[in-house]
């Protein structure tokens, strides 16, 4: 079993060794920002798909050169990917990290730039903050515990000054509505909500989220069948609690965004150690 703090270990195959995954003690959360620690104490290696998902995604490398992007360099600062981000992977190799999901209406003050523009190949987290972001990178990489850790990653946020972009109350409002069912909303009602057409609505949208409305319920949903697929439950219990018409409309979405079968995901001892991680993160 996890534990909040102090971490624990969660073990996997023999391949991937233990994991130790660590979340903020109770009551230490960033309001818009959920952060978790791993640590792979086997020094075993990976490779994987950055993922779409209902946050921005921030992940800090924070032992040198354990974790890297394919085909690019060295991480200066930390890797940034948006909700929709462009085909790209991560290898990594003993790997020891802060991962940070930041809610996409709390993004553009913390980063400096609006969530849409934050949907191409990920970013080095110093291209947005600049020489700020390797001297966090540096200093969590000298930190002796996880709450140390999670303790400068919010001084450093609490510092940031806030973007001058704003998201519009409307499409703020339909983003909450899109996250709190689940993606499981009628899409075509929305522009109606706010007394908006079709158009000016989904161009709205789709300049500051950075995705059309029914493509953020796409993800959303896709994101919490992930999540799910990490547990007990069998793939067909997924399809059916999440909304798809059948298993295999789950199987095809999740194929197109992960590029394997939700079976392969859901034998996978690695899905099973971020599923746990997160819904940990989320309750502390």
């Amino acid at each position: 079993m996890l534990a909040c703090m102090p971490a624990d270990t969660v073990p996997t195959s023999p391949r991937h060794g233990a994991w130790e995954v660590a979340v903020p003690a109770e009551g230490r959360a960033l309001p818009g920002v959920t952060m978790v620690g791993f640590r792979d104490r086997s020094g075993g290696t990976f490779e994987e798909r950055v993922l779409p998902g209902p946050a921005i995604a921030i992940v800090i490398d924070c032992a040198p050169g354990s974790l890297e992007p394919c085909g690019s360099g060295a991480v200066e600062g930390g890797i940034v990917a948006g909700i929709s981000p462009a085909a790209a992977r991560l290898a990594g190799r003993a790997v020891d990290c802060l991962e940070l999901q930041v809610d996409v209406l709390a993004a553009a003050g913390l980063l400096g730039v609006p969530p849409a523009e934050l949907n191409g190949a990920p970013l080095d987290l110093a291209e947005l903050w600049g020489r700020e972001a390797g001297r966090l990178r540096a200093r969590l990489i000298e930190a002796p515990s996880w709450e140390d850790r999670f303790a400068l990653v919010r001084e450093a946020l609490g510092r940031r000054s806030r973007s001058s972009f704003r998201i519009d109350p409307e499409v703020a409002d339909a983003w909450r509505h899109i996250t709190a069912g689940h993606g499981r909303v009628p899409i075509g009602d929305l522009p109606g909500r706010y007394g908006w057409s079709r158009t000016r609505f989904w161009n709205r949208f789709k300049s500051q989220i950075g995705v059309t409305p029914k493509r953020a319920a796409m993800i959303v949903r896709f994101d919490r069948a992930l999540r799910r697929l990490g547990t007990t439950a069998s793939v067909a219990e997924v399809a059916a609690e999440i909304g798809y018409a059948d298993q295999s409309h789950l199987h095809r979405e999740v194929l197109k965004f992960t590029g394997r079968t939700p079976g392969a995901i859901a034998a996978d001892p690695l899905w099973t150690v971020d599923s746990t991680a997160w819904t940990l993160a989320r309750a502390a």
